[in-house]
């Protein structure tokens, strides 16, 4: 069967070494590129990527070189310079990431009724190490892998090389920094998941409970629960617990030693274990000034087995259900919870006078017990207090 050459493939993309950009562009095709250089940053410098990209309209662009094709200037008249092909969802490459460019309209048929103009635009960057954090494929020029400062021969006899002799390690951004302990997130069937460089993830999941052989593998809540109840977690932080070992093996969120997480489950058990099993301080009685579900139980509904639409009176032109709330009953609730208030006042009141009255008479007595102590009568041969 006959090969579309219009179709891009390894015989008519920029792969090749002898292949022209402009024309596989022209034909459908995409262009595989290293980013060089990202606009983050301004910069009044005329040559520098923000000037030369459209300043802070273009804040993202990107600078590249094709992989294994010369960069000239005659292959790219506008510059070597791409754009995001979208701006509401994106992802910024970092230097030394490989990149997929291809062809779109230019504003410059606007700008400069030009309406053969066209730009480039990337595309996310691909995942050569199949990691969400880092994924550089530098070029062999761009590092130092020489460490020989002493000949062979010289080494051999015990003399040692420098010490300052070291590798020229490629570098992903100026600010950027490889981690080491960044892990993928296990998915399961199904799954929707977003993760950042950084161990912050959401997941769009579900409860997947695995067979026994694959127990192993099975997510930490779907231990219970009807198989494929929906499940969202929004982490930002990933464990370290069994670090360093199993740097490359992919892991689920954990609850217990993320650094933080919202879960929103549907009838999943999360093994949450608790800081504190003391509940009394929840016992706190809160009473709300009004019943502010009182007014949406009155509601009558006037028919529970029809549809909305049955329901809908589409001839009245105004909404009966959202009532404005009858003002009436508001002020009568407050009315009475302040009443209420004030006769704990008084019950208060009575209390402490209650309390005053009965330390005076426990005065009175014991005075009257020290006197009987101090003087005795002697009648007809008998004390006789006084």
């Amino acid at each position: 069967m006959p090969v579309n050459n219009q179709f891009p493939t390894i015989g008519n993309s920029a792969f090749v070494p002898n292949s022209n950009p402009i024309s596989v562009i022209q034909n459908g095709g995409l262009l595989a590129a290293r980013v060089i250089d990202i606009s983050l940053t301004t910069s009044t410098n005329g040559a520098s990527i923000f000037q030369t990209s459209g300043e802070w309209a273009n804040i993202g662009a990107i600078k590249f070189e094709l992989l294994g094709n010369s960069t000239s200037k005659e292959n790219f008249p506008q510059g070597p310079i791409a754009y995001p092909l979208d701006n509401n969802i994106r992802k910024v490459p970092l230097i030394n990431e490989i990149v997929f460019i291809t062809s779109g309209p230019s504003r410059n048929i606007a700008l400069e009724e030009n309406s053969d103009a066209i730009d480039f635009y990337y595309m996310n960057a691909i995942s050569v190490w199949g990691r969400s954090h880092l994924n550089m494929l530098p070029s062999n020029s761009s590092t130092s892998k020489n460490t020989d400062t002493v000949p062979k021969e010289d080494v051999e006899k015990g003399i040692e090389n420098s010490g300052d002799s070291q590798v020229v390690e490629p570098k992903p951004g100026n600010t950027f920094e490889e981690k080491a302990n960044i892990r993928n997130l296990f998915p399961n069937e199904g799954d929707v998941i977003i993760e950042g460089r950084f161990g912050n993830s959401i997941r769009f999941g579900s409860t997947a409970k695995q067979s026994k052989e694959n127990k192993n593998v099975e997510s930490p809540w779907s231990t219970e629960g009807q198989e494929g109840n929906p499940i969202t977690i929004i982490r930002n932080g990933q464990s370290q617990v069994d670090l360093p070992l199993n740097n490359w093996f992919p892991i689920y969120e954990d609850i217990q030693n993320d650094d933080s997480s919202i879960y929103m489950t549907s009838g999943q058990t999360i093994p949450v274990v608790l800081a504190s099993t003391n509940f009394a301080s929840f016992g706190v009685d809160a009473i709300p000034v009004a019943n502010t579900t009182k007014l949406f139980q009155e509601v009558p509904v006037l028919d529970p087995s029809s549809s909305l639409v049955e329901l809908d009176n589409t001839g009245s032109t105004f909404d009966t259900i959202n009532q404005e709330p009858d003002l009436s009953t508001e002020i009568e609730n407050i009315r009475e919870t302040i009443r209420k208030f004030q006769e704990q006042i008084n019950k208060i009141k009575e209390l402490e006078k209650l309390e005053e009255v009965s330390q005076t008479r426990s005065n009175v007595v014991r005075e009257k017990q020290q006197i009987n102590d101090q003087f005795t009568i002697i009648k007809n041969g008998e004390e006789v207090d006084v």
